[in-house]
């Protein structure tokens, strides 16, 4: 299972959208109570409620010294027998600015490259290939920064079963467990 980018995930709880909406600001005011000496060297959960009703949940691997690279942003919607919480577990702003600026980089090289070529007496055409070759680890390190790390992604899944208290089938965790088999 090779998953890039977004990942599309529903959580059934018994939960009202209003009981969700108290726990997620309960969970709020004890972060803002706890000292940031006890939260170094473990793995942090950052909530954040937008005006839109939209939650958002960042994962920090070790506290807040490693770059946040897994977050989740949902909704929650009123069901039957409680609420669901539809959303993507997705690469936040940050890794997606870094992507863009390695991109920026490469292209501005290539257009360095390029203008060079262009303009000189004598182009150096055997330069070209070389160019390529170098472009192959950029594309390596942007793969790289848009895929999950499953155990990330295995630790944010069940944070968030484990949080809404969810009964559905959990699709995301089934694939993670079918992958580590292989």
């Amino acid at each position: 299972m090779k998953k890039l980018a977004k990942i599309q995930v529903s959580f059934e709880s018994r939960l009202s959208s209003e009981e969700f909406a108290q726990k997620v600001r309960d969970t709020l005011t004890e972060r803002e109570e706890e000292e940031p000496a006890d939260e170094k060297g473990r793995e942090l959960f950052l909530w954040e409620i937008t005006g839109s009703g939209e939650y958002r949940l960042k994962f920090y691997h070790s506290y807040k010294s490693d770059m946040c690279d897994t977050s989740f942003v949902g909704t929650v919607t009123k069901g039957l027998s409680g609420c669901q919480l539809d959303g993507q577990i997705r690469k936040p702003r940050g890794i997606w600015a870094v992507f863009w600026v390695i991109i920026g980089a490469a292209l501005l090289i290539m257009a360095a490259f390029g203008i060079a070529l262009l303009f000189s007496e004598a182009p150096e055409i055997g330069l070209i290939p070389l160019f390529l070759l170098i472009l192959v680890p950029v594309a390596f390190v942007e793969v790289n920064l848009l895929m999950f790390d499953k155990k990330r992604l295995k630790a944010i899944n069940e944070y968030l079963r484990e949080f809404t208290s969810a009964d559905n089938i959990d699709v995301l965790g089934e694939e993670l467990e079918e992958d580590e088999r292989r």
